[in-house]
């Protein structure tokens, strides 16, 4: 009886690596790919994730579709894809609130650093900006103000805990005084208050930036290409700044190395194909970076930022209780 178990086990767990071999060979053949994308159409996730889906169902021969599941910064998205069959057939454009939400989330329903990390292609320095009226001209003359007048300035974000709230926070504890947080549901409504003058700044604009609006710097460790004489923080004398805005691609958990590994091939042909860089540039004004970060340096990078993130979002003292 126990030889029969034991040659039970050896083939149930022998026949194993077989059926991964064969479903990486049947891929992508028998369905739709999904991009799963954690936020509203016409944003930029959602156009990133349009053209990454035009360009690979041709590099693939397969349709490849999005499904926009917004919510919660993007975590109903992330707990769907970390639920989801690891087969190659769910992928997940997902953002910087990737390694944010669980800074201030203890109780989420998935383990962030276990997703299949596939490619990381976009990364952005967000910029300060002020309304068109407002007397603030520069990086100096609003630190100068958040000093002199604290608890007093009013900067919008899309939303409690996300890259632009603790953005803020980072810049906030890098100079040792507060403004007062305005939260929004979306970067949109923040522009339009901005615009009216019912908040004074923004810590993390990206191109285009609306009209009228003014731009102070870069909120990150890198001057901004679009804008190569205003200093960082760090050269104005303060602390270095590391707000990063970034997009990536990420798989289920569990996703087997030969489909990871074809999908890493094809994606870096995409974000290589002129046609998509163009159309990336056209649509987002981002260009994929040059040292795109793949598998191992890709999850390196996010473990890395969680633990950044966590650390300004404890000395802030944000948690969202959910």
């Amino acid at each position: 009886m126990l030889k029969i178990l034991r040659l039970g086990a050896a083939l149930l767990f022998g026949a194993l690596p077989i059926a991964s071999s064969v479903q990486a060979q049947e891929f992508p053949t028998r369905k739709p790919i999904k991009i799963i994308v954690g936020f509203n159409p016409g944003g930029g996730s959602d156009v990133m994730a349009r053209i990454t889906a035009e360009f690979l169902q041709k590099r693939l021969g397969q349709v490849v579709v999005v499904e926009n599941r917004p919510g919660a910064a993007s975590a109903i998205a992330a707990e769907y894809v970390a639920k989801s069959k690891p087969d190659g057939y769910t992928l997940f454009v997902t953002t910087a609130e990737l390694s944010i939400i669980p800074a201030v989330r203890s109780n989420l329903p998935y383990d962030f650093s276990q997703f299949t990390f596939l490619a990381r292609p976009f990364s952005s320095t967000p910029l300060v900006v002020v309304g068109p009226n407002s007397p603030i001209a520069s990086m100096k003359d609003l630190i100068s103000q958040i000093k002199l007048n604290p608890q007093k300035l009013r900067y919008g974000t899309p939303g409690v805990g996300s890259l632009n709230h603790l953005g803020t926070v980072a810049l906030e504890q890098a100079v040792g005084a507060k403004g007062v947080h305005v939260p929004y549901t979306g970067a949109s409504a923040v522009y339009t208050d901005l615009l009216a003058g019912v908040i004074d700044f923004y810590t993390g604009a990206s191109l285009p930036i609306p009209e009228g609006l003014k731009v102070l710097g870069p909120a990150g460790a890198k001057r901004h290409p679009a804008y190569p004489n205003l200093p960082t923080l760090e050269e104005l004398g303060y602390s270095r700044l590391e707000h990063e805005a970034w997009w990536g691609v990420v798989a289920p958990p569990g996703l087997p190395d030969d489909i990871a590994n074809r999908l890493r091939t094809d994606l870096r042909a995409v974000y290589a194909d002129p046609q998509a860089i163009e159309k990336f540039q056209q649509a987002i004004k981002l260009l994929p970076d040059d040292n795109l970060l793949v598998g191992d340096a890709f999850k390196a990078k996010i473990v890395e930022d969680y633990k950044r993130w966590k650390k300004i979002a404890d000395d802030g003292g944000i948690v969202i209780q959910q």
